[in-house]
């Protein structure tokens, strides 16, 4: 069976995920991939990548598509996985005419909110989804949004990303070896405005004033709203962190916190609980639903609540003793999205759209 995921961006859990997936007995795997040039990091694309059978471009360059065309044909591909519609290589790999007896998976995050452009996008956007069999997103809340936007139940699948579990229980198994639990919070994530990093100075300022010997705060990021971090007791700005040194800054922190406003599934959250951590999120990561149990490995606060984040890190700060044992709880849930089962789960909705007789109309091909 030969695959081709057309995306954008490159991360270390995909990668680890493509991995597995290329491992699989009889499965070929290409990878075409766009990055921004001008990034905000030192992302080492080439090392993340290593191993794959990838073509990477850059955001900007004119696309030649008869190239494109050409090399897909060549490879005969059985199923194309196309992520979202905003890049034109993935719009090009869902409309092209050479590519439409090809059966197609629609691969998206986001969520619904009742804004102008999602309400719209079901009417806008409908030409363009009816080229696929079916979505691939990575949980109940983008489910919601493709029911939205016209997908039928049976054509959503969940799963759409996996995570290195065996490589962050490492992080664990390094953080019971220390002498003492680390009494330090962590952040992981881009210095950017629905990231609130301003939310999580207030919320760490005002945790600091609450508690005796309050646990510091490492930030591991860039961007330009990493200025709010500077001078403020406590913090220490990390800078960005290669995907490989993820591990050991998870083995020395006590408990992550993401205080985003918009955040559709967010890896650090499954990352952070793959390695044992309690989290202290906001509703507004979607990952939450799949990971945090308030009062059990963590806490889930209200979006913007500068009060109730703080609370919450306080709560952390004051149950020092039990957080390996909520730590170890939370591992359990990250069981489904290790990188094996996550290669099984496509060998087995890619077979699904192999079984459908054409790509979706309007009725639809179930993948259920």
């Amino acid at each position: 069976m030969t695959i081709i995921f057309f995306w954008t961006g490159v991360t270390g859990y995909m990668a680890a995920c493509w991995r597995a997936l290329a491992a699989a007995p009889g499965v070929r795997l290409k990878l075409y991939i766009e990055v921004r040039r001008n990034a905000s990091t030192d992302y080492h694309q080439a090392e993340v990548l290593e191993g794959l059978d990838y073509d990477l471009r850059f955001e900007g360059e004119p696309l030649d598509c008869a190239t494109l065309r050409q090399e897909v044909l060549g490879l005969k591909p059985d199923v194309l996985v196309v992520l979202g519609w905003r890049c034109k290589m993935c719009r090009f790999a869902a409309t092209d005419r050479a590519f439409a007896a090809m059966p197609k998976l629609f691969a998206f995050d986001m969520t619904f909110a009742f804004t102008l452009r999602k309400l719209l996008a079901r009417i806008v956007l409908r030409p363009y989804l009816r080229r696929f069999a079916g979505a691939v997103v990575p949980s109940e809340r983008s489910a919601f949004y493709a029911r939205y936007l016209g997908f039928a139940e049976s054509q959503i699948e969940r799963g759409l990303i996996g995570i290195d579990t065996v490589l962050f229980a490492v992080a664990r198994e390094a953080r019971a070896r220390l002498h003492s639990y680390p009494r330090q919070f962590v952040f992981v994530g881009r210095y950017t405005p629905e990231k609130r990093v301003d939310v999580l100075v207030k919320a760490y300022r005002l945790y600091r004033s609450r508690v005796r010997d309050p646990w510091g705060l490492t930030c591991c990021g860039m961007g330009a709203q990493g200025a709010l971090l500077k001078g403020q007791e406590g913090i220490r700005d990390q800078g960005f962190v290669q995907p490989k040194a993820m591990p050991d800054i998870y083995a020395r922190h006590g408990a992550l916190v993401v205080t985003s406003d918009y955040d559709p599934w967010p890896l650090v959250i499954a990352e952070a609980v793959a390695s044992g951590l309690p989290v202290v999120c906001t509703e507004a990561c979607g990952s939450h639903v799949d990971f945090v149990r308030s009062y059990y490995n963590g806490r889930v606060c209200g979006t913007n609540d500068v009060e109730g984040i703080a609370d919450a890190m306080a709560w952390v700060h004051d149950r020092e003793a039990e957080l390996a044992m909520m730590g170890a709880r939370g591992m359990a849930l990250t069981a489904p999205y290790s990188v094996d089962v996550w290669a099984e789960r496509w060998m087995e909705i890619c077979k699904k759209v192999l079984a459908c007789e054409s790509p979706r109309t309007g009725n639809g091909s179930p993948l259920s």
